[in-house]
């Protein structure tokens, strides 16, 4: 059958920690492997909080080559990929400090391959379109956790560690957006 998910997902973090150890030698190669399991998600994650995709490409960049320098650094108390996400949120705070501007970047609204039923397809681009613009409502630190806890699929703790706060103000912000989002979301409903 396969492994239970628990057992994966040690093996992937095992996995993480092992091409880091090699990273921090200076094996390019282990570099790129690493860069082609985790760039999507950094992406992902800067995307959250940048709208204009050059700048978050930028950002990635930047962050994967600090993880290069500093993979010698990594201590092992948290992910691989939520210390990449670490240094991903400092290097997005210093741009959007610099730039002083929040966004949010944009839903992915493809639509899957077959013949999918019109009306249903018009209602879920509608709702896609109408839960961004209630996303794009909330203020920025909300909009990262939710975008770390529903896409990213993290746990509290982890993303306390990313966003370098305490795991109850993580959940107070998810709380609090999850609030503003019903609100939003219904006050849309009726249209």
């Amino acid at each position: 059958m396969g492994e239970p998910s628990g057992q994966k997902l040690q093996s992937d973090r095992s996995a993480d920690a092992a091409l880091l150890a090699r990273v921090a030698e200076g094996d390019m190669t282990a570099m790129k492997a690493l860069y082609v399991a985790h760039a999507d998600a950094v992406t992902r994650f800067v995307r959250s909080r940048v709208r204009d995709e050059a700048e978050a490409a930028d950002i990635v960049h930047d962050t994967m080559l600090t993880v290069w320098r500093a993979a010698a650094g990594f201590q092992g108390r948290s992910s691989v990929l939520s210390w990449i996400l670490s240094m991903a949120r400092n290097k997005t705070v210093d741009h959007i400090r610099k730039q002083s501007r929040v966004t949010l970047g944009a839903v992915d609204e493809t639509i899957p391959d077959g013949d999918p039923d019109p009306e249903a397809v018009l209602g879920a681009t509608q709702d896609a379109a109408r839960l961004r613009a209630c996303v794009e409502e909330l203020p920025e630190r909300q909009r990262a956790v939710i975008h770390l806890a529903y896409f990213e699929d993290m746990t509290c703790g982890e993303i306390a560690g990313i966003e370098a706060v305490p795991e109850g103000t993580v959940k107070s912000r998810i709380y609090h957006a999850k609030q503003v989002l019903l609100r939003c979301l219904s006050r849309g409903a009726g249209k």
